[in-house]
């Protein structure tokens, strides 16, 4: 009787077959004989593809490959006007204006860089979508930007390549910090480190091909109008293909645009939008509703933003004169809302949570989305609210906390769960989050893991 045992890769496939017989004590072995396209394949796919990814990981890089050919090809036309407007073949040309131009191009790049990390580093991550489509957005900028430097004078120059330098320095922070979180999306199996070093590879090859084919279009186009309109054509080729990139993402996170689109689904029929349905409603661009934080009431006849702030932000809609405006607590937040004609302007500041930090994700991710839940739902009852006028206001301002009660709520955070949303990570807070300590204002000693197992164990005495 004999017996065959196989090795597996993480994707299900057979690399070699062992076959033992019990009268022999011989044991035979047979490879798997793998195609030549598959081994080469493998070296630039994740290990286990495409068990270890998400479905959305081949067209996302299919996409991503091809604006990264194209963007090689730019960036070799851009780059050889740069050195022409450095003075490069030009003997009359100074090397120290030339050396100039670039250390000031590079120092307030990388002033700009520091600055743009500090201020929207944290919003890049819930809306890494758009971040990174307005990453090459900013490159192609800036390329076009290039393209101008042969034929400024010195001193407007200077600003031509302080401001590329500038956009290019914005492009680097945004790509890096959006890809980042892609990378994450798109890891299954813990295997972050391997999916980035793979894409790298991906990278490399397409970007020599890039410049191979960009070598030849440099050494054939001369002209500068053909240059202009090869460049038009290929930087809007490049953000077509970004576009469709991330585009082809589906994010599992609730941010401000993809939670006011689920909610809104929710109220209005009853349904619960899964991630794939909602990527392909929401916009990149955050134009639709819901982006940056717009809302809308059923009947489209009232608009306003919302937004996670401090307490004081609350408190300082309560101090707008000549304006319709109230405030309500609940065990969970402070809501500040101010209308005025068919406009409002919504506040949410988040209470402490205590015994618990706020890096704690059960903590963090809970709270916005019931806080953004009961916001959407007020601005969606706008239309019933105010139906008779701001007059009628007064009698209609009870808060939103009869509209949707914290069992129905309950019922849809499951079902939200349930079609795939990842309800354990804040992608709803653009800044740095705040909360709200109600009390004496004392700090409050949560225990670590470390002091809970030193407390000594009491013994129950019968």
């Amino acid at each position: 009787m004999s017996r065959n045992i196989y090795d597996i890769d993480p994707a299900g496939n057979v690399l070699c077959t062992y076959t033992s017989v019990e009268s022999q004590e011989d044991l035979r072995v047979q490879r798997t004989r793998i195609p030549t396209l598959r081994a080469l394949l493998h070296a630039f796919l994740p290990a286990g593809y495409p068990h270890s990814v998400t479905p959305d990981y081949l067209p996302y890089q299919t996409y991503d490959s091809l604006q990264a050919f194209f963007s090689s090809i730019t960036s070799l036309l851009a780059n050889r006007a740069v050195l022409e407007g450095l003075g490069v073949g030009d003997s009359s040309s100074s090397p120290t204006g030339a050396l100039i131009l670039k250390i000031a191009g590079d120092t307030i790049s990388r002033i700009a860089t520091i600055l743009f990390a500090h201020r929207l580093g944290t919003a890049i991550e819930p809306e890494c979508k758009f971040y990174r489509f307005l990453a090459d957005l900013l490159n192609d900028s800036a390329q076009l930007l290039d393209l101008l430097t042969p034929a400024m004078p010195y001193f407007p120059k200077l600003g031509v390549i302080i401001s590329a330098g500038v956009l290019r320095s914005l492009c680097g922070v945004a790509a890096n910090a959006s890809k980042a979180s892609l990378s994450a999306h798109f890891a299954l199996r813990g295997n972050l480190a391997e999916l980035n070093a793979k894409e790298a590879s991906q990278e490399t090859v397409v970007s020599l091909l890039g410049m191979l084919v960009g070598s030849l279009v440099v050494k054939i186009v001369q002209d500068k109008q053909v240059v202009w309109v090869l460049m038009v054509g290929l930087l809007g080729t490049h953000l077509m293909m970004n576009y469709w990139a991330v585009r082809s993402v589906r994010c599992r996170t609730l941010n401000r645009q993809r939670a006011t689109m689920v909610v809104r689904e929710c109220l209005e029929h009853g349904k619960v939008l899964g991630p794939e349905e909602v990527s392909g409603r929401e916009s990149i661009l955050q134009l639709g509703g819901g982006g940056f934080g717009k809302m809308t009431s059923k009947s489209g006849e009232y608009t306003g933003t919302c937004e996670f702030g401090t307490y004081g932000d609350v408190k300082a809609l309560a101090s707008w004169k000549g304006y319709h405006r109230y405030e309500f607590e609940t065990e969970v937040y402070f809501m500040g809302i101010c209308h005025w004609g068919g406009n409002f302007l919504m506040r949410i500041a988040l209470k402490e949570e205590h015994g618990q930090k706020m890096s704690d994700t059960s903590a963090s991710a809970s709270s916005p989305l019931e806080a953004w839940f009961d916001a959407v739902s007020h601005a969606y009852h706008f239309d019933s609210a105010l139906k008779d006028g701001l007059e009628s206001h007064y009698e209609n301002e009870v808060p939103l906390l009869g509209y949707t009660s914290e069992e129905q709520k309950g019922t849809v955070f499951a079902a939200l769960a349930a079609a795939g949303w990842d309800l354990q990570t804040n992608a709803l807070e653009a800044r740095s989050p705040v909360r709200v300590r109600v009390g004496d204002g004392k700090k409050v000693l949560i225990p670590s893991e470390k002091d809970i197992l030193r407390q000594p164990q009491v013994s129950k005495k019968d």
